[in-house]
């Protein structure tokens, strides 16, 4: 190929290039023109909505500053157990009627013979115990770890009183 046949190619090929990018600012115009931007600050609750989403969960402490909130964390006693209500009403409906309100999986029914005879036999100690450690398909303590001994008992004693 000559020289003149390659300058040609180049300003035709740099003209192209250049239509294309004035018709991309063109429609960069249009677009804007037809669907102006949103202000981002016309509802507040959005923003403060977002900054949770966004929020971290944690942190992660290192060297002097982890160890000082350790022993801070060591050094405040755990919320005291003489501060839950102790409402076995309460617990048998947010947990335990799941399964014994049907008898899933052989749990017995507050009420039937079946609860009569278990009481009989293992006694209130021996349910309560039941409870806490879990027997059969029923998990240690229902299934929620936070329940003290004291709410399992009275959850217990107000299966049985149904």
């Amino acid at each position: 190929m000559d020289r003149k046949a390659d300058s040609a190619f180049l300003r035709q090929f740099a003209g192209v290039i250049a239509g294309f990018v004035v018709l991309t600012i063109a429609l960069i115009f249009l677009a804007r023109y037809i669907e102006p931007e949103l202000a981002f600050d016309a509802n507040p609750s959005q923003g403060v909505l977002a900054e949770q989403r966004i929020a971290a969960e944690g942190s992660v402490r290192y060297g002097y500053e982890a160890a000082a909130a350790l022993a801070e964390a060591q050094a405040t006693p755990a919320a005291s157990t003489e501060d839950v209500v102790v409402d076995g009403a309460a617990v048998y409906d947010g947990l335990c009627k799941t399964c014994h309100a049907v008898g899933v999986a052989g749990a017995p029914v507050p009420g039937s013979e079946q609860m009569a005879a278990r009481e009989t036999e293992r006694g209130l100690d021996g349910l309560v115990q039941n409870a806490v450690n879990g027997l059969n398909a029923m998990p240690p303590r229902g299934g929620n770890p936070a329940l003290t001994d004291a709410q399992i008992q009275a959850a217990v004693e107000f299966m049985l009183q149904q």
